[in-house]
């Protein structure tokens, strides 16, 4: 049974969209034999399967106009743009299936209201910032009181191009899709729908701002870590995966 406290809701305001998963530990589909993979390391696949994996829920990219995929609409910043990324665009394709038309959502079966648009990709307007812009994701988030997501980077998985910057947002109460903001690749990046961009992770807001403070070197707590230390590369030295064995509790002493 799963904790109240580890699960959320999402509410999709247009139909037939590419929604969040559950993140994986596997990051790759073909896994090399022999010792030493990634895959044999248990921090790197805990931390790959933390939270949920948000794909693009557009097809859309930035490269020079004349390599805008045919049927896909271009578009620039009303800000001019100096610089390597003068002369590029971005694109998106329409999808009528989930009311994605010109770079906008339409959002039906709202309450008292009547259809409200919601960009697709949108712009900073200083002009110290074009070099960042907003993916915005059409569906509203809902966690627990007091747990706030964590937009990040994909973790430990290959990366579209675009560099996502991490955001918090106080998700139990945010009643707005999440916009998130990319910056500007080097080169020609191209994102298809469905392709992951991006991970969530929820994160309580009891362990924010946590205190840290450096142990005495006479405290009893620098003894028993020394000694646990010791123990480690005994046991390290014995069997290389021993990590796997001590984690979630597991541990083996010596004394």
């Amino acid at each position: 049974m799963s904790d109240p406290l580890t699960e959320f809701q999402i509410v999709p305001l247009v139909p037939n969209l590419e929604l969040p998963r559950r993140a994986s530990p596997k990051t790759r589909s073909d896994v090399p034999t022999g010792y030493g993979i990634q895959e044999q390391c248990l921090p790197f696949t805990a931390a790959s399967a933390l939270g949920f994996l948000i794909p693009s829920p557009i097809h859309f990219g930035h490269c020079p106009d004349s390599d805008v995929p045919k049927g896909c609409r271009s578009f620039r910043s009303l800000l001019p743009v100096a610089g390597p990324y003068a002369d590029w665009v971005f694109y998106v394709q329409d999808d009528p299936r989930c009311n994605f038309s010109a770079n906008a959502y339409s959002l039906i079966d709202l309450p008292s209201v009547g259809p409200i648009l919601e960009p697709g990709i949108s712009f900073f307007d200083r002009e110290d910032q074009q070099d960042m812009f907003k993916l915005h994701l059409p569906y509203i988030w809902r966690t627990p009181p007091e747990i706030d997501t964590l937009f990040v980077p994909l973790l430990n998985r290959k990366a579209h191009g675009f560099e996502v910057q991490s955001g918090l947002v106080e998700t139990s109460w945010y009643s707005n899709p999440v916009n998130m903001v990319l910056r500007k690749a080097p080169k020609p990046v191209h994102v298809d729908v469905g392709q992951d961009v991006a991970q969530a992770i929820l994160i309580s807001r009891k362990v924010q701002g946590p205190q840290l403070e450096v142990a005495a070197s006479h405290s009893r707590l620098t003894r028993e870590i020394r000694k646990l230390f010791v123990e480690w590369h005994a046991q390290h030295a014995t069997d290389r995966s021993a990590y796997k064995i001590l984690a979630h509790g597991g541990h083996r002493r010596t004394d």
